[in-house]
C-alpha cells in the first residue's frame, strides 16, 4: 500500500493505493494518526484501492467519528463499485460524502 498527502481546494487529502485489508489497516490507521490535522477537511482519495476489508470499513468509520469530534467534513473520493456496494449492504455508505474525483470537491 502507498499512502501520501496533499491539499486542494482547502482539503487535506489522503491519497490511498493498494488494498486495504487486516494486513495494511494498521499502516493507513497510523498514518491517519500522524498526519491528519485539527480544523481542515479531509478527503481520503481511494481511487488506487481495488479492495477493502471489513478492517478498513472499520477504519474509515472511525475516521469518520474522529472528523465529526473535529468539526470538519469528511468525504471519500473514487470509491471502486464493489467497495461501494459492500458498504451499501453493510449500512455505512450514508455515512460519507461521495465524489467520483478530486476536482469535484466544493472550496472549503
Amino acid at each position: 500500500m502507498e499512502l501520501s498527502k496533499s491539499s486542494t481546494k482547502g482539503w487535506q487529502v489522503i491519497h490511498v493505493v493498494g488494498q486495504v485489508d487486516s494486513k495494511t489497516v494498521g499502516e493507513l490507521r497510523d498514518y491517519i494518526d500522524k498526519e491528519l490535522e485539527e480544523g481542515k477537511p479531509v478527503a481520503l482519495d481511494v481511487q488506487g484501492v481495488p479492495f477493502m476489508s471489513s478492517a478498513g470499513l472499520r477504519t474509515l468509520l472511525t475516521l469518520h467519528r474522529r472528523t465529526e469530534v473535529m468539526a470538519v467534513s469528511l468525504a471519500l473520493v473514487g470509491i471502486a463499485s464493489e467497495i461501494a456496494d459492500t458498504m451499501k449492504v453493510t449500512g455505512f455508505y450514508d455515512y460519507f460524502t461521495k465524489y467520483t474525483n478530486l476536482s469535484l470537491l466544493p472550496e472549503s
